[in-house]
């Protein structure tokens, strides 16, 4: 494990199809979905990732797109889409991204991608601002184990030869953060836009706090 460790192809303005995903120890009833919810209640979506601000338009901070099929296009980020999309805005059941088109079996994947959006008047110091991901699924039989994972730059890892790292998920696991180009794992921090527009995370970071 290489953590804290830069994600290979993260972000918008990528065609990358190995970026995160995640592994399912046995075979699901039903296609699974990526959703993003305030906390582990799964149960509202009241965070600024969700409102959004008058900088970007109060819609959603954190877009998702599903490449378990296949490679999406550059600057795949979408406009607010309801209910379920291949590429959406993550907010709880109300926007949520369909990860596959075939049922996984047992040791099957999902990958997809993932963006910040941040706008020039996001709230800082940003604690309380994100939520969490979470992979809804249905299963019969025995109960599946998730093993989440990123495409990790520290061990080597590219879109052709990816080096998969397991992400530890939970209130005490690890986060995924929006970077800055060229940021560190001594200083992973994204500057917002001065006094309007938005930006896009041009790196993205898994880090243990």
């Amino acid at each position: 494990m290489s953590i804290p460790s830069n994600v290979a192809g993260a972000g918008n303005n990528s065609s990358a199809q190995n970026v995160y995903r995640v592994v399912f120890s046995q075979t699901l009833s039903a296609n699974p979905t990526l959703e993003s919810w305030d906390d582990s209640t799964f149960s509202t979506t009241a965070r600024e990732q969700f409102t959004g601000t008058t900088g970007n338009g109060h819609i959603p901070y954190l877009s998702g797109i599903a490449t378990t099929d296949s490679a999406p296009v550059s600057a795949w980020k979408p406009a607010v889409v309801a209910g379920g999309a291949v590429a959406n805005r993550l907010q709880g059941l109300a926007s949520f991204v369909n990860l596959s088109t075939i049922i996984p079996v047992a040791g099957g994947a999902v990958r997809f991608n993932l963006n910040f959006e941040i706008p020039f008047d996001a709230t800082v110091p940003a604690t309380n601002t994100f939520g969490v991901l979470a992979v809804r699924f249905s299963f019969s039989g025995a109960t599946p184990t998730l093993t989440w994972q990123f495409n990790d730059v520290s061990a080597g890892g590219t879109e052709g030869a990816p080096q998969w790292t397991n992400i530890t998920p939970g209130a005490a696991g690890n986060f995924i953060r929006p970077a800055d180009a060229g940021s560190s794992s001594a200083n992973v921090v994204i500057t917002k836009p001065a006094t309007s527009g938005t930006v896009d995370a041009a790196q993205q970071w898994v880090t243990n706090t």
